[in-house]
């Protein structure tokens, strides 16, 4: 139960930093094409801003990707192998994502407390380096707080609920649901009905020939009375 609610307030953190960025880079580009047409007025500093508003996105978004699991991945063996050994893959790739989030998490903190980090300002906005680094910390700091949690979530899973059909993993790969993809499963005594049904039918067609037939006959007695 705590780690669900653990992991409800961390979504809501991700996804409001990696919306409110985007959506903050969007409404700033917007709003300096419309002041440029209608004005001629030019936010020197928005294209700046921009820039950075996205790049924010992008860090945060990846913790967002990750959560979903939609990260570009080869995940051939635990795919195709099930039980524990599946589930030993499973926690093998979320153990190298925990040490590589951190190890860059490290780093990013590390170059914020770098001098040029404070001493050099950005061209148009005049802000210090450390303030747009800070969107890397951050990211790759909650990146690796949701690869923990999810490494602890897969410890716990029991093998049994990791196991998925190859052909589901391979439609969910591609947004299709399995449940909606439909097999004719007719039994022979249907096929045979449908069969007798088309030869009913087809004896009505020779009992209407039959039919056509006699009217001709008709048409020639009455052409020899004539």
């Amino acid at each position: 139960m705590r780690m669900r609610t653990f992991d409800r307030y961390l979504s809501r953190v991700e996804n409001f930093l990696a919306g409110s960025s985007l959506i903050g880079a969007t409404a700033l580009a917007v709003f300096a094409v419309l002041l440029r047409n209608i004005t001629g007025d030019v936010l020197f500093w928005s294209e700046e801003a921009i820039i950075y508003l996205i790049i924010c996105s992008t860090f945060f978004g990846a913790v967002v990707t990750l959560r979903h699991n939609e990260h570009v991945a080869v995940d051939i063996m635990p795919t195709l192998l099930k039980g524990r050994k599946k589930k030993f893959f499973v926690v093998l790739g979320g153990l190298a994502t925990l040490v590589y989030a951190g190890f860059i998490a490290y780093l990013s903190w590390a170059l914020i407390s770098e001098p040029f980090s404070r001493t050099t300002i950005t061209p148009a906005l005049k802000l210090p380096l450390w303030v747009v680094e800070l969107s890397l910390a951050i990211g790759m700091t909650l990146f690796f707080i949701r690869a923990a949690e999810m490494l602890i979530r897969a410890v716990k899973t029991p093998p049994e609920e990791l196991d998925k059909d190859v052909l589901a993993e391979e439609a969910a790969a591609v947004g299709i649901d399995v449940d909606s993809l439909t097999i004719d499963d007719a039994t022979p005594t249907d096929r045979r009905d449908r069969t007798s049904g088309g030869d009913s039918l087809g004896d009505g067609d020779e009992h209407r020939t039959s039919g056509d037939d006699s009217l001709g006959d008709d048409d020639d007695a009455k052409e020899g009375d004539r």
